[in-house]
C-alpha cells in the first residue's frame, strides 16, 4: 500500500478588536449624554446631572444634559452629589425620562 498524504487545512482565525483606542471607546456622544445605573429598587446613580428641580420624600425631578429624569417612590435620600454625579437611595417604584 502506498503512503497516506496528510493534508493540513489551516483555518483563518478571526480576531475581534472591539475598541482600538480609548478615544473610540469614549466618544463625544457619550461624554455629552447622561449615564444612569439602577441597583435593584433602592439605589440609583446618575452621571451628568445638572441640578435638582424638585426634591420630596416620594418624588425627585433631576435636570440632565438632554432632558429631565423623574424618579418616584418612597423615602428618598440624596447620599452623594458632586461633579455632576448624584446618588439617590430609597424605594424606587418608577423612573421616567422626559426629553426637552
Amino acid at each position: 500500500m502506498g503512503r497516506k498524504l496528510k493534508i493540513e487545512k489551516t483555518k483563518k482565525k478571526n480576531s475581534w478588536n472591539l475598541f482600538k483606542t480609548a478615544d473610540e471607546f469614549i466618544s463625544e456622544k457619550s461624554i455629552n449624554s447622561s449615564h444612569t445605573e439602577i441597583f435593584g429598587n433602592n439605589k440609583i446613580i446618575i452621571d451628568g446631572c445638572l441640578g435638582v428641580f424638585e426634591y420630596k420624600d416620594t418624588y425627585l425631578k433631576l435636570k440632565l444634559r438632554k432632558g429631565n429624569l423623574i424618579i418616584c417612590g418612597n423615602g428618598f435620600e440624596i447620599t452623594h452629589y458632586e461633579n455632576h454625579s448624584i446618588t439617590v437611595k430609597g424605594e424606587i417604584s418608577s423612573v421616567e425620562f422626559c426629553c426637552g
